[in-house]
């Protein structure tokens, strides 16, 4: 598969569009979230209001529980990622190099492992922002002794968090193949559709809306500034942690399947 990412990278690395929209969020998330901790925790007005909103809350940018806050942000930022691999893909279906590659000597299989080595690398690189960017805020704000790595399993849940994001993006690419069709799907699914039906299904207090394939990520990084008392989740990590994977096979057989029997001319 490296050897598949090392064709990949080829492609985009003079492609100034990719270049705007990953350096974008390596730069706005670290620097989006460093402002957030700063207005937070440096601001002193507001008399015993902003104590009780403080003690309320708690210390989100101090460690260990920035790691929370920083995956958090991270997944605000990263919806642009997955419009970024959306555009990747529909671009090589509209301009027929899909084609080229399988005409080339590539199996359909090995296009789309070229793809998949393609998400895996924005997953990792994402990743790896989000921790400097908790790592960063949390030494600079942090003071007296505390365990440094407590909570760093929230890394790990962006990771997860991350990948459903790109597993529905890549779906969709497949599926419609369509740049500005895909993008609008995507966004909507994302920003609309999966938060209307979480909504919904949680207002008549059902627990399924957590097993939605967005929410499922979602949920193992709540927003660490709503106070624990209106949290409504009573399912575990574990049971989410094994439904985003359970999606993600789901959508890698789909596209898998679908791949293999499209017609490469449309």
């Amino acid at each position: 598969m490296l050897k598949l990412f090392k064709i990949e990278w080829l492609k985009i690395k003079e492609y100034k569009t990719f270049w705007s929209l990953f350096i974008i969020f390596l730069v706005m998330d670290p620097l989006a979230f460093y402002f957030f901790a700063s207005k937070y925790m440096e601001s002193h007005g507001g008399g015993q209001q902003e104590a009780m909103i403080k003690a309320f809350l708690g210390s989100p940018f101090v460690l260990p529980k920035v790691w929370h806050s920083s995956a958090w942000i991270g997944g605000l930022y990263f919806v642009m990622i997955g419009m970024l691999y959306i555009l990747l893909i529909t671009n090589e279906v509209q301009y027929r190099t899909h084609r080229q590659n399988i005409i080339d000597g590539w199996s359909r299989i090995d296009f789309l492992k070229a793809k998949l080595s393609l998400l895996i690398f924005f997953v990792l690189s994402a990743t790896a922002i989000v921790f400097l960017a908790g790592l960063l805020v949390g030494l600079v704000y942090t003071t007296g002794s505390y365990d440094m790595f407590e909570e760093i399993y929230y890394i790990g849940y962006f990771a997860l968090m991350a990948t459903i994001y790109m597993m529905v993006a890549f779906l969709i690419a497949i599926l419609v193949k369509r740049t500005g069709l895909s993008i609008i799907i995507y966004f909507a699914l994302v920003c609309i559709v999966d938060n209307v039906l979480w909504a919904i299904l949680t207002f008549k207090k059902s627990q399924f809306g957590y097993f939605l394939p967005l929410e499922c990520g979602d949920s193992l990084v709540p927003n660490p500034f709503k106070p624990r008392q209106m949290e409504t989740r009573t399912i575990s990590d574990i049971a989410l942690i094994g439904t985003v994977i359970a999606y993600s096979a789901l959508f890698g057989y789909i596209i898998v399947s679908y791949f293999r029997r499209t017609d490469l001319k449309t």
